[in-house]
């Protein structure tokens, strides 16, 4: 038999693989802050001589030119399937004695990778609502800690340091991989989008949840917008 064409077999890869891009859309946007952006005051960070050394503000609420950092934002659970996890891990810093990213996003399954960049001593502690997931030492210049027990889809998970109680951050686990957090733009992007209508989520660990409908169409990138602004007292 003679072997297919070059172009007939590239064909046949492309309709069976499962990455499509002309087949799919983008959401796209940003996430706003109505009103003045809200003071940051300095954390009092003098427990640690090492962590003393660079000043830092609280992060309950970022805001950049009006917009908002950390946000998450997702298509709604169980409206895209159900998505493998990733063999990578997803890698959260301990940097300058604050966790970085603040805000990080997975897929059920995935590992997490936590690193201690800083010249001290921290306390990795993960909770899930009131029960520890784990609770472990991390030196200074220590191997990374891997962690997979963190939960299912549409659990969050409460990463703190009791040596450094200032230290604060989210993992948000999803059950696919269509999510973003956003950085100082308030901007975020979801490629590859099966077309169809979708709740868009946006949640701050602060702020809440906002929702959203979109309609993600072949080949074209939808447009979404989100706006928070200060509880009200």
């Amino acid at each position: 038999m003679r072997p297919l064409p070059v172009i007939f077999a590239l064909l046949v890869l492309t309709s069976t693989g499962a990455a499509q891009p002309k087949a799919a859309g983008t959401i796209a946007g940003t996430v706003s802050w109505k009103g003045a952006a809200p003071a940051r005051a300095p954390l009092d960070r003098k427990t640690d001589p090492v962590c003393a050394k660079t000043a830092r503000l609280n992060e309950d609420i970022v805001v950049t030119d009006g917009k908002l950092r950390d946000v998450h934002v997702r298509l709604k659970l169980g409206s895209a399937g159900t998505h493998a996890a990733p063999g990578t891990a997803a890698v959260m810093a301990q940097t300058e004695c604050m966790y970085s990213p603040r805000v990080l996003g997975v897929v059920a399954g995935q590992k997490v990778e936590i690193l201690n960049g800083d010249p001290t001593f921290h306390n990795v502690r993960g909770n899930l609502g009131t029960k520890i997931l784990f609770n472990l030492p991390h030196m200074a210049g220590g191997a990374p800690l891997s962690r997979g027990d963190l939960g299912k889809a549409g659990d969050v998970v409460a990463m703190r340091c009791d040596v450094h109680p200032w230290m604060a951050a989210w993992i948000v686990i999803s059950d696919h991989s269509y999510f973003a957090v956003t950085g100082d733009d308030g901007a975020f992007t979801l490629p590859n989008v099966p077309p169809g209508s979708y709740t868009l989520e946006a949640w701050h660990p602060t702020l809440g949840l906002k929702t959203a409908k979109v309609k993600v169409k072949k080949g074209k990138t939808a447009k979404a917008s989100f706006s928070f602004a200060a509880p009200s007292s």
